[in-house]
Formats: C-alpha cells, sequence, structure tokens
C-alpha cells in the first residue's frame, strides 16, 4: 500500500513532541537539579542526575506528560537505606516546591513543576553497582537497573532497521495511548514486546512504514498474549539474564484483544488494493487516533476526502474556460 506512506511521514510529524514538550522537560530537570545539587548532603553522596525513560531514549510522543529523573549517587555511603535516601530528596524538593506539588512514592519522589504546562518529574535516586545501577523497591530494598545500555539498545535496533525502529515505537505508543487509554501497561511494556518481537524474528526489516507498522502491531500482540495467557516474562535485553518488571495491575490479557484487533485491522490495510486507500488509511486513523493538536494524527491520502472516497477530479481543461458574461472591471 505505497499510498499510505505519505501519510505515514505526516503521522510520525504529528506525534512528535512539540517545541514546548522538548523545552519543558530539560528546563524542569536543570531546575530540580540544581535544587538538589545545592543540598550539602546530597553534594556529598555525589548527585549527578541525568534524564532516562522515553524521553532520555528520544521515543516520546506529544505530548509529554512525565519525564524520569535518574538521581545517580557517585559517593553513595555505606549504610545509608534506600528509605532514608528518598526521604532525604523529598525533604530538599519540599523545601524547594510546595507540599501539594511534590509527592512522596514508594520508589521515586514526584515533583509537579510549577510552570511547565503541568509536566511531572520522577526523581529516582540510584546508587552503584558494578556496572549496573540500583533503584529503590517498594519494600524499601534496592534493585538492578541499567537504563543507560537501554538507551544504547535502542539506537543499535534503530539502526539495524535503517532508522525505522524508533518511529515505529512512537506510532505503537501513540497506538496504546488510543486503544488502551489510562490502562496499563504503558508505553515502555510496549517498547519493550517490540524489542522482543524483533528480537525473536517476529518482526523483520522492510523499507514500508506500512508493512513495518503492521508487523510491530501484530509482534506486540503476540508478545501480550503469552504474557497472558502463558506466564511469559520480556527478557531484560540491558542486563542478560534477568527479565522485565512491569505494574502489577497491568492488564495484559485486554491490552492483547486490543492489539490483536487493532493488528488485524493494520494487515488488512496493507493488503488494500491501492484504490482503496482511502479505506485504508480509515484503519490506521482507527488505531492511531487523536492528540491534543490533531483531530487525526494520521491524514488521509491526497485525493481522499475524510470518509475515504476518492475526491471527484474535474474534467475541466484549459481549452474549456469561458469568459464571464458582461463588463468586466479591474481595479
Amino acid at each position: 500500500m505505497a499510498e499510505l506512506a505519505s501519510s505515514f511521514a505526516k503521522a510520525q510529524s504529528n506525534i512528535e513532541p512539540s517545541d514546548e514538550d522538548w523545552d519543558n522537560a530539560p528546563e524542569a530537570h536543570q531546575a530540580i537539579a540544581n535544587v538538589l545539587g545545592e543540598d550539602e548532603t546530597l553534594k556529598q553522596w555525589g548527585i549527578n542526575p541525568i534524564l532516562i525513560g522515553s524521553y532520555g531514549r528520544r521515543v516520546s510522543i506529544r505530548r509529554v506528560y512525565d519525564v524520569d529523573m535518574f538521581c545517580r549517587l557517585d559517593d553513595y555511603p555505606e549504610g545509608v537505606t534506600a528509605d532514608e535516601v528518598l526521604d532525604r530528596v523529598y525533604e530538599v524538593l519540599l523545601d524547594a516546591y510546595d507540599e501539594e506539588s511534590v509527592t512522596r512514592e514508594d520508589r521515586s519522589v514526584t515533583v509537579l513543576v510549577p510552570d511547565a504546562d503541568g509536566l511531572y518529574v520522577d526523581v529516582v535516586p540510584a546508587r552503584e553497582a558494578g556496572s549496573v545501577w540500583e533503584i529503590p523497591t517498594e519494600d524499601g530494598e534496592w534493585i538492578a537497573t541499567n537504563p543507560v545500555k537501554m538507551t544504547e539498545l535502542k539506537e543499535d535496533k534503530n539502526a539495524d532497521f535503517d532508522e525505522m525502529y524508533v518511529p515505529c515505537v512512537k506510532l505503537l505508543r501513540q497506538a496504546r495511548r488510543t486503544l488502551l487509554g489510562k490502562t496499563k501497561p504503558g508505553g515502555f511494556a510496549v517498547e519493550m514486546a517490540l524489542f522482543t518481537a524483533c528480537e525473536e524474528g517476529l518482526v523483520t526489516k522492510t523499507t514500508s512504514m506500512t508493512e513495518f507498522f503492521a508487523a510491530a502491531m501484530e509482534g506486540v500482540a503476540d508478545v501480550f498474549r503469552r504474557i497472558a495467557d502463558d506466564g511469559f516474562e520480556i527478557p531484560d535485553p540491558s542486563m542478560p539474564g534477568e527479565v522485565m518488571a512491569f505494574d502489577d495491575d497491568a492488564d495484559f490479557a485486554t491490552a492483547a484483544d486490543k492489539f490483536e484487533s487493532a493488528a488485524a485491522d493494520a494487515r488488512a490495510a496493507v493488503d488494500m488494493d491501492e484504490d482503496e486507500a482511502g479505506k485504508a488509511a480509515l484503519l490506521i486513523q482507527a488505531i492511531l487516533g487523536p492528540n491534543d493538536d490533531f483531530e487525526n494524527v494520521f491524514p488521509m491520502p491526497h485525493g481522499y476526502d475524510k470518509d475515504g472516497n476518492k475526491k471527484a477530479s474535474s474534467n475541466r481543461t484549459a481549452g474549456d474556460r469561458k469568459p464571464t458574461p458582461g463588463p468586466l472591471r479591474f481595479g
């Protein structure tokens, strides 16, 4: 379905974070980093924050609602517990912001940043543990993670798929937002399901984003179904031998149902004849939906109306033009 190529290119542009999104996140990060960096205790612990998560990996979509701030403690002292670290971060941020804007979570401290268009920053303290890092768990212990390696793996996968992997991750995140709304699993689970599907050969290289998107939807649906029905655990590519952990309330059965249905529609769109491009576009529109700026992030191909019908073309030629009767006035 070559007719959809330009629509996919426009959709990729339409879901890119806005200039305001790209400005808000680093500005909020820097403001919080400055606050934390001025605290003497955190200074002694060697606080060294970076942005991670979807924003840090450059796979965020419009609109960016939250970002993850990875607060590395390069000189983390022996004997200080995870709860003590979280308490210290919370106290410092509470002193700088108001009580309604700062929330002490089990594994992080969340800040609603003023003047950042409702952006939340999730501040996650981390201590070094050999070649990886450890972050707090819900029960006050530490668990290993490797977000920097995850970013490197994303870049490698994008290169493997001729720069089509990252745009497709963003399209899948938009599809998840449309299909599931606030229901979990979230965007990271979708991203890791695609990574797994690519590793398993369920999704292979192609020059067509239309085909790649359909195959990616099928691959994610397959991985979600195995999680829901068979207890499959997604391998953690950043830490060999480990598996990914997702929120306990993630409804993978519903996610599998939704993605399977949408994947079938995406495949149907791929298989349609070129003169059915409008009908194919309607199927993709239902998967990708709207965002804050576009009623449909996936536009109709040129020459089709909003209902997917080919627009009537005029049969008039330049030689058919007739002068308007009566006197002409100019000026």
